[in-house]
């Protein structure tokens, strides 16, 4: 039972509470009678966002509540407490009961059936932003809880334009003056990543990627899922990132032959818990066929290009590949149900397709010497899906800014451009 004095002690410093913030480039469109379920993975600046979205709805915080229950005064908080706490709130601002309100519930899942109080908010006509991740309950699963009355909002770590702003570069562009700065940030966000405390404290990335790491093994895929083989999913976490292609045979094969005992039911059951914590993308092949599409097996990508820095990824081409997909993530685009991976009736890859859009190749640099092998899978997927649309991505710059092979145009674009389009 939270007292009284400590929800208005909690309010007050609440309502006095204004926190800096990098302001992030995410459209919010709020819902009628549905909460906005704010969802990320860990440390991608969630509570953050609260922030500047509570700036946006009430700057003088006249109609609007903040609350992080990770607060230690309201250790022990249930849910008949938050009664109380809106009780509070309406006494303390003198607002005649049932006023409406917009409520920021941050690390919500700490509250036994919390649930039914945001249910009981929303049918009294007041407006609703959850977030949560923890061990007892996924970032991914606080809207499914609702049961069909919230819509999710994705948060993931800061996109590339976002980075560039924070460096002062606007996002705008690149001149010739600028090419070379943008180019500088763009290879730390290749090697180091962007999550939000790696790029504002780029002198203390290595020990929070690591802390990260950690806590993503541990509070939410051992704890959640009382995983006992630590050292299978530890391996199979480094197998994936250094993996551009795999199968659940293929992991198996490789730790069984290292002498590490797991089945392949279990790898499969940690490969979901790590997609279930927005961790690891494990990117199907765009077929019709079920069967087929699993035969083909996945690529692996992960939310951060920082956490294949500390685990020993050092592939250039692989990192680079890699950002292009956070970087769709971070577009709206959903793995598996808006973005696959194709392959061709010869049996060639690209790497990105957007299904009646786009085909998007990602390589390190086009020369002479590569340029067949790079570009005949596009105009192949091309025929062979009636998409008109294609990108090669590269980091070193191509001389020109577009190919033409027959009937087909190929966009090549370097990564600074790509990035800001």
């Amino acid at each position: 039972m939270i007292e009284q004095r400590v929800w208005e002690e909690v309010i007050g410093d609440n309502l006095e509470l204004r926190v800096k913030y990098v302001e992030r480039n995410v459209k919010v469109i709020f819902p009628k009678s549905r909460a906005l379920a704010v969802v990320g993975p860990r440390r991608a600046g969630k509570t953050y966002f609260l922030f500047q979205l509570w700036d946006a709805i009430d700057s003088e915080r006249k109609k609007s509540l903040y609350v992080n229950f990770e607060d230690p005064r309201l250790i022990g908080v249930t849910s008949s407490d938050l009664m109380e706490m809106l009780r509070v709130y309406y006494s303390l601002l003198n607002h005649p009961k049932g006023t409406k309100l917009t409520l920021l519930l941050d690390e919500v899942q700490v509250v036994e059936g919390w649930e039914k109080f945001v249910r009981y908010l929303l049918d009294r006509g007041h407006r609703v932003v959850v977030t949560g991740s923890s061990s007892k309950l996924l970032s991914k699963e606080v809207a499914t809880v609702l049961r069909g009355r919230a819509v999710t909002l994705n948060l993931y770590p800061f996109s590339l334009p976002e980075v560039l702003m924070v460096k002062g570069l606007k996002g705008e562009l690149p001149s010739l003056e600028t090419r070379g700065k943008i180019r500088g940030v763009l290879r730390e966000c290749l090697e180091w990543g962007s999550y939000p405390e790696t790029v504002l404290q780029p002198e203390l990335r290595r020990e929070i990627l690591r802390e990260i790491l950690e806590v993503t093994i541990y509070r939410d895929v051992v704890e959640r899922w009382r995983v006992d083989n630590l050292k299978a999913l530890r391996f199979l976490f480094k197998l994936l990132a250094s993996s551009s292609h795999a199968t659940i045979t293929k992991l198996h094969s490789t730790m069984k032959s290292l002498g590490i005992a797991v089945g392949k039911p279990t790898l499969a059951n940690y490969l979901e818990y790590l997609n279930d914590a927005l961790v690891v993308f494990p990117l199907r092949a765009y077929v019709k066929s079920e069967k087929k599409r699993e035969l083909l097996g996945f690529k692996p990508y992960f939310v951060d290009n920082g956490l294949l820095a500390v685990l020993g990824v050092r592939d250039w081409s692989r990192l680079l590949e890699n950002l292009v997909f956070t970087e769709l993530l971070k577009r709206g685009l959903e793995p598996n149900r808006d973005l696959f991976y194709y392959v061709t009736q010869e049996g060639r890859e690209v790497d990105f397709i957007l299904p009646g859009e786009e085909l998007i190749q990602v390589s390190w640099e086009l020369h002479p010497g590569n340029e067949k092998r790079e570009l005949s899978p596009l105009v192949n997927a091309a025929n062979e899906t009636g998409i008109e649309k294609m990108t090669l991505v590269t980091w070193e710059r191509y001389p020109a800014e577009g190919i033409k092979i027959g009937e087909k145009s190929i966009r090549v674009v370097p990564l600074e451009e790509w990035a800001l389009w």
